[in-house]
């Protein structure tokens, strides 16, 4: 994965979560992050990877910010499950 393609990732996923709060359509974003995702190479982090792949977006979010994943036990099972 390139710094720009994690960037890319970041930009995308503060953008649609914004437009989450605001109550606008978010599928511009998913379309853009599963293309950033068919894009990523074989030295993309595993568990970043599987993040996407899951669309377990603010755990994507949080570690591309930090580099590590802390599980949260108040974070809600719906961000677990697969869309």
């Amino acid at each position: 994965m390139t710094s720009d393609q994690a960037t890319d990732i970041r930009s995308t996923l503060i953008a649609m979560f914004e437009a989450i709060e605001k109550k606008e359509n978010i599928a511009e974003h998913l379309l853009k992050l599963d293309d950033i995702q068919r894009s990523l190479d074989r030295d993309t982090p595993a568990q970043l990877r599987h993040f996407l792949e899951r669309r377990s977006y603010t755990k994507a979010l949080e570690y591309l910010d930090t580099g590590t994943f802390t599980d949260d036990p108040n974070r809600p099972d719906c961000d677990d499950h697969p869309h």
